[in-house]
């Protein structure tokens, strides 16, 4: 028996902007291409070993056979994907294959996928997962399995990320790890809650810590800011956590907020873990709102928050959120200002996005506020809803004039130190030739 994976392709923030993706090339923020998320290595090693296992990472530009000889096609896909993963879905089910969805955007949307797949999973995948391969075998593949959120952590295999060590064409040379899921938090932006729950469940250190030891490259993202929560029993594995890793001497990109953990000793704690790279996202807290509102306070403990994560040897990657019902034109000249006062020296900007299973996706479906439901523009670089404050035409020039300002005087070097991709001349030149520049 034979299972092959589909990663669909999606459009990146840039190739939205193809001027400014031309323009930005060499800072490495645009165009650039990542191995798979965890879905898929996570599965692929809770697959029995009778079962064959195959990749076809379309977002990697490897070719899709609709006819190749598989007994199970399965898609995992988040919402920017969705428009791509139900075409792949619709080519392979009539070439008669069987087709199985999972992730963010079918746990949302699940009525969506299973108008174009054999069966969709929603929720975690590790619970029905050999569920499905032996409904598959037998001719019996039920239309829903409800995998839930409740994945026991403490028993996940370290994900099969041999599935694309071997494959060409990424250039970025790092590793994602999983610490934990759900949240406890209603951010209005965030599906994280409605797909994996609102209990957060913590994986067990010593796991960690075998998995990073394993990864191939020194460069590893953390992917969830639960790191930063605060609360007695999130503090006391945080600090477990990052005293475990620091003997591992890789480096380590974190995501916060201002409203989070960034007390001096956490601070001292994450740089000697090895943290290089601190990735801090703007307008989705009570603290930064206000220092982007205009807020004298928080605009200086913003300034101080650069200056006590770069005196510690880690860079500042600011990202800024546009368009909130309050946002109005002179929120692009707030966020350019605070970058030159700080200094911030990284940066990327994003349209807030309704994604199905937030909060804010319900609210405005009630408001009739969607624009449309082309998944392929969920991607944070397109306006699919109608804005309160400005036109979505508007919101959308300001946009593009927050990346065009923020980069025409910085130096690219400088704004890819300490992120770590390839900077080799021939990456460089098959980056630029990808977006259409000749040298």
């Amino acid at each position: 028996m034979k299972v092959t994976f589909v990663y669909p392709k999606f459009e990146k923030f840039l190739e939205s902007l193809p001027a400014l993706n031309q323009q930005l090339v060499d800072h490495y923020l645009g165009n650039f291409t990542t191995p798979p998320s965890l879905g898929i290595p996570m599965l692929a090693a809770h697959t029995p070993p009778e079962w064959d296992v195959a990749l076809i990472d379309d977002n990697n530009g490897d070719s899709v056979d609709f006819g190749a000889d598989t007994d199970l096609v399965a898609i995992n896909c988040f919402t920017p994907q969705g428009t791509r993963a139900l075409e792949l879905a619709d080519g392979f089910r009539a070439a008669g294959k069987l087709v199985v969805m999972g992730g963010f955007f079918p746990s949302t949307r699940p009525n969506d996928a299973l108008a174009h797949a054999d069966a969709v999973n929603i929720g975690d995948g590790e619970s029905t997962w050999k569920q499905i391969l032996e409904d598959a075998t037998q001719g019996t593949l039920k239309r829903k399995y409800l995998g839930g959120t409740r994945s026991d952590l403490s028993r996940l295999p370290i994900p099969r990320r041999d599935l694309f060590y071997k494959k060409s064409g990424y250039d970025w040379n790092a590793d994602l790890v999983q610490v934990a899921r759900g949240c406890t938090y209603a951010c209005s932006m965030c599906a994280i809650p409605t797909h994996q729950g609102h209990r957060i469940r913590l994986r067990p250190i010593e796991d960690i810590v075998e998995e990073i030891a394993a990864l191939r490259y020194d460069n590893v993202y953390i992917a969830e800011d639960i790191v930063f929560f605060q609360n007695r029993r999130i503090e006391k594995w945080a600090t477990e956590l990052f005293e475990a890793i620091s003997p591992l001497n890789k480096k380590f990109f974190v995501s916060s907020t201002m409203s989070l953990n960034t007390s001096d000793d956490f601070l001292d704690r994450i740089a000697r873990a090895g943290v290089s790279s601190f990735y801090c996202t703007f307008n989705v807290d009570p603290k930064s709102i206000r220092a982007l509102g205009g807020d004298p306070t928080m605009r200086q403990e913003a300034v101080d928050l650069v200056r006590r994560v770069e005196d510690r040897g880690m860079r500042f990657f600011a990202s800024f959120g546009m368009g909130r019902d309050w946002d109005g034109p002179e929120i692009v000249d707030s966020i350019l200002d605070l970058c030159v006062k700080a200094p911030i020296r990284t940066a990327e900007f994003f349209l807030f996005t309704p994604f199905p299973g937030s909060p804010q996706f319900e609210r405005l479906e009630r408001q009739q506020r969607i624009l449309h439901y082309r998944w392929r523009e969920y991607n944070g670089a397109h306006v699919v809803w109608q804005p309160l404050g400005v036109s979505p035409d508007t919101l959308y020039e300001m946009y593009v004039d927050a990346w065009r300002s923020f980069f025409e005087s910085l130096c690219a070097a400088e704004v890819v130190e300490k992120l770590a991709p390839d900077q080799s001349a021939g990456q460089k030149q098959r980056r630029r030739e990808r977006v259409g520049l000749e040298n």
